[in-house]
């Protein structure tokens, strides 16, 4: 059985946004209504405003609603955002690859920043935005290969690059190979 946490304790491990004690207390603040993780990366409380609470029940039924910053609800409900982002990007991209000009014409299309959008793809894809805009790019100039007879050049337009040098480096880099090998292999 664990030791139970004091108030000195769980006051440290807020005040050094504690990821680790993300379950094991809730804090909640009187003075603006509202309870979050110790892991919260909002301004600290003063002391004398905080309570401790050790289920989000309790938090609720002494009045206070949860954090929108750190959104302590959806940490208790099982609700992954990052993923849930990340599921959400792919999926724009395979249903519209070649309107994605750019990593900033991604994320107005997915409604955030560039700086969130980098942080979330890097996290959860292991990639960046402009190379997976790319391979997304990729993929669609692939099924045009293998399935039309359209030219290189007017594949490489339509699949949304702006350039043959671009299509051509990041064909190779993506397929392993040149797009005419790859329609050879592919239609043969």
């Amino acid at each position: 059985m664990s030791k139970a946490l004091t108030r000195e304790e769980m006051l440290t491990r807020m005040l050094h946004c504690d990821a680790a004690a993300n379950g094991l207390f809730i804090t909640g603040v009187r003075t603006t209504g509202i309870y979050c993780l110790p892991s919260c990366p909002a301004r600290k409380p003063k002391a004398e405003n905080v309570t401790f609470f050790f289920t989000e029940a309790a938090a609720q039924q002494a009045g206070l609603r949860a954090c929108k910053r750190c959104r302590p609800d959806e940490f208790y409900a099982g609700v992954n955002r990052e993923h849930e982002l990340a599921q959400a990007i792919v999926q724009v991209l395979a249903a519209k690859p070649t309107t994605m000009q750019n990593v900033a014409t991604l994320a107005a299309a997915i409604d955030v920043s560039v700086g969130r959008l980098y942080a979330v793809v890097q996290a959860q894809l292991n990639t960046t935005p402009g190379e997976l805009i790319a391979q997304h790019k990729i993929n669609h100039a692939q099924d045009l290969l293998a399935s039309t007879d359209q030219g290189i050049t007017q594949v490489a337009f339509e699949a949304g690059f702006e350039s043959m040098s671009t299509f051509y480096f990041w064909f190779k880099r993506c397929a392993g190979s040149t797009p005419g090998n790859y329609r050879k292999r592919h239609r043969g």
